[in-house]
C-alpha cells in the first residue's frame, strides 16, 4: 500500500526549554517531519513570530502544520497561526491562557524580565492571545499536578496548580478558541512531556490514533 504523506509538526518548547525538551514524544510517534522553534522569552514578542513564520516558510513553505506547544509556547504558537494560514491543529500543554498572578509581583522585583512582564494578566500578549478567533481543532491539556508537586509560589497560597501554574489560567480558554477540546491529567508541569497519556492524545489527535503512515 502507499504511504501517506508524513505529517507536518512544529514543536514550541516553554520558557528555559529547548528543543531537547520533545525529545520523549518525538521518540514514540510515528514518522512525521518536524521543525522545533527555539527562542529566549528574553526576546520581544513580535521578533520572535517575525523569526518563527520566516522559518515556516523556509520549511513547509504552504504545507498543512500540526502545533504541539508547551507551556509559554503555547502562548506564541496561538499567534503564529494569525502568520501562518494553513495550521490544522493545536495542542497545547500547560498553558498559562490566563496570565500568572505570580507574574504579577515577580515583574515589579525583577522589571526586566520579559517573561514576568508578558504572562501578567492583562498584559499586551495575552490580551492579543484573548482576541483570536480560531476554528480549527485545539486540544488544551492540563496538567493538574499531583499531591507533591504543589507549589504554594505558583498557587500564592492555596489555589491548585501544578507545580508552576495554576489549573485556572490553564482552562482559561480564550472564548475565541471555538473548537477547543479540554482534558486534565495528573501529572506535573514538566511530567507531562514525558506522559505516555500525551502521546496517546497525540496519536489520536494528529495521527488518527494509527501508530505509522500506511493508509
Amino acid at each position: 500500500m502507499p504511504l501517506a504523506p508524513k505529517k507536518n509538526i512544529v514543536f514550541v518548547h516553554g520558557s528555559g526549554q529547548s528543543h531537547l525538551s520533545f525529545n520523549f514524544l518525538e521518540l514514540w510517534l510515528p514518522e512525521h517531519r518536524s521543525l522545533c522553534f527555539n527562542y529566549s522569552t528574553q526576546e520581544e514578542p513580535e521578533y520572535i513570530l517575525k523569526r518563527f513564520k520566516m522559518l515556516l516558510d523556509l520549511q513547509f513553505g504552504k504545507e498543512p502544520v500540526h502545533i504541539i506547544a508547551h507551556s509559554y509556547g503555547c502562548l506564541i504558537a496561538s499567534l503564529i497561526t494569525k502568520e501562518y494560514d494553513n495550521v490544522q491543529s493545536l495542542i497545547a500543554l500547560s498553558s498559562p491562557w490566563g496570565g500568572s498572578r505570580a507574574a504579577k509581583w515577580l515583574n515589579m522585583v525583577f522589571r526586566e524580565s520579559k517573561l514576568f512582564e508578558t504572562t501578567k494578566p492583562g498584559s499586551p500578549l495575552l490580551k492579543a492571545i484573548a482576541s483570536l478567533k480560531l476554528d480549527f481543532p485545539i486540544t488544551n491539556i492540563v496538567s493538574t499536578g499531583t499531591k507533591s508537586s504543589a507549589n504554594a509560589l505558583a498557587g500564592l497560597g492555596a489555589t491548585p496548580n501544578d507545580g508552576l501554574l495554576t489549573l485556572e489560567t490553564q482552562r482559561a480558554v480564550p472564548k475565541g478558541f471555538v473548537n477547543c477540546d479540554t482534558i486534565d491529567l495528573e501529572v506535573s508541569h514538566n511530567e507531562l512531556l514525558m506522559s505516555m497519556d500525551v502521546v496517546e492524545l497525540i496519536k489520536e489527535k494528529i495521527f488518527d490514533g494509527t501508530t505509522n503512515n500506511t493508509e
